[in-house]
């Protein structure tokens, strides 16, 4: 994938994917400096010095704030002494529809995974592993009699993963099933727990000879609704902290903000935040150093020649810090100059594709939320009360938490929202 030089191509460089590998080398843009911390690098250290004492790590930001580039980072910094399993969960399940029982199995299906070989010469932890699963309901919705077939009729490695594919496979999409299998799970929560140390400690004598230790990092579970990640990150924060194995959780902004967020911190060893880069001060006023790495971030990508004067300033403007809304707005933006035959991004253009960004952020603000906006806004010091509204608000990027000395203030289209509305200034 090469530099765009051309709208048409612009609509491939521009989507806001994590970067890594050759897309990495192409076009990351260091944004440290903007964002007053490097994350990578601090995850990086507290595991290095933290090596052989597993960690819990809580990973935080705003969605498409760059934290899966974040991670790709810690990754290739680690890779010489830690065995990492990176995943998204989004993959493996349904967000909307997690629990805690559902990401313990995950886990535990990715374990099983890394020891294919060591866990032959182990039986009795296999013969554990596959008891677990032989219960009179399960049997109802497991084809039992293929998964031995498969497995020439003996309990091993082959009927294990027919097991795993099996009941991932339900938890993933079923609906009575899926009931079915978590009933099963949920009163024997301690043996999966105990099953999963069990291939942690295989997994650890594979990697000694290699003086390495396994790191997990789960990805996208800073996407799930507000009751989803209350119940997952309090109510089973035990669970989550339970395996004697390092592992970086993504973690919802808006959950920051709670009034329960020490009794989660207080259950993990370690947490970071990767804030929105900033594009203005609190006072209003832009801030140049956000400007211009938002400028090189584009400029990576895209020829400056196809954007017409001031195009670019007022998409970065507007996109609050967002990179995820920026080259949301920027293939729109290009999509409607094509629509025009022009060869350039004009600006009636780049304010149709902010208008669309607009639209869509208005229809998450229900009335009920338009005090705490206003409060927001004309506060001094950007630093709002914990309450319901303000995690709900964060969680619709409606309002942005910025980083140094931690600070909120409302994305540009919300203000300008209030503005139409006449109800600020």
């Amino acid at each position: 994938m090469e530099k765009a030089d051309n709208l048409s191509a612009l609509l491939r460089v521009a989507k806001p994917y994590p970067l890594e590998g050759e897309t990495f080398k192409l076009f990351y843009t260091d944004t440290d400096e903007a964002r007053g911390q490097n994350s990578a690098q601090k995850l990086s250290n507290y595991l290095r010095a933290n090596y052989d004492d597993p960690q819990k790590i809580l990973f935080m930001g705003h969605r498409g704030c760059g934290k899966s580039t974040e991670l790709w980072r810690v990754s290739k910094e680690l890779e010489g002494q830690f065995e990492i399993i990176r995943f998204s969960i989004k993959d493996e399940t349904d967000i909307n529809d997690l629990n805690h029982m559902n990401v313990l199995f995950i886990i535990l299906s990715k374990l099983v995974d890394t020891v294919p070989e060591e866990l032959k010469d182990n039986q009795p932890i296999l013969d554990n592993l596959i008891s677990y699963w032989k219960d009179t309901k399960i049997k109802e919705i497991i084809d039992f009699e293929k998964a031995e077939a498969q497995a020439g009729g003996q309990a091993n490695i082959g009927f294990l993963k027919y097991i795993k594919l099996s009941v991932g496979g339900i938890l993933k999409t079923g609906k009575e099933s899926k009931e079915t299998v978590r009933k099963h799970i949920e009163p024997r929560l301690s043996e999966m727990i105990n099953s999963a140390n069990d291939l942690i400690r295989i997994l650890k004598q594979k990697l000694r000879k290699d003086n390495k230790e396994p790191l997990i990092i789960i990805e996208d579970l800073d996407k799930l609704s507000i009751g989803i990640a209350e119940d997952l990150f309090l109510n089973h924060k035990e669970i989550l902290t339970a395996l004697d194995i390092h592992i970086i959780y993504t973690f919802p902004i808006f959950l920051y903000y709670s009034e329960k967020i020490d009794a989660i911190r207080d259950a993990f060893s370690y947490s970071e935040i990767l804030s929105m880069i900033k594009v203005k001060n609190k006072n209003g006023k832009p801030n140049e150093t956000g400007v211009i790495v938002f400028k090189q971030l584009i400029e990576r990508r895209v020829d400056s020649f196809l954007f017409n004067t001031n195009v670019m300033e007022f998409l970065i403007e507007k996109s609050g810090g967002s990179l995820r809304h920026l080259f949301e707005m920027i293939i729109r933006a290009a999509l409607a100059a094509m629509g025009k035959n022009l060869k350039a991004i004009d600006m009636a253009s780049a304010k149709s594709a902010y208008n669309e960004l607009k639209s869509t952020l208005e229809r998450s603000i229900a009335e009920e939320h338009i005090p705490s906006l206003i409060e927001i806004n004309k506060s001094s010091d950007k630093k709002p009360l914990r309450n319901r509204f303000l995690l709900e608000l964060l969680n619709a990027a409606a309002v942005i938490e910025y980083n140094g000395e931690r600070w909120c203030d409302l994305h540009p289209a919300i203000v300008d929202m209030l503005r139409d509305k006449r109800l600020i200034a």
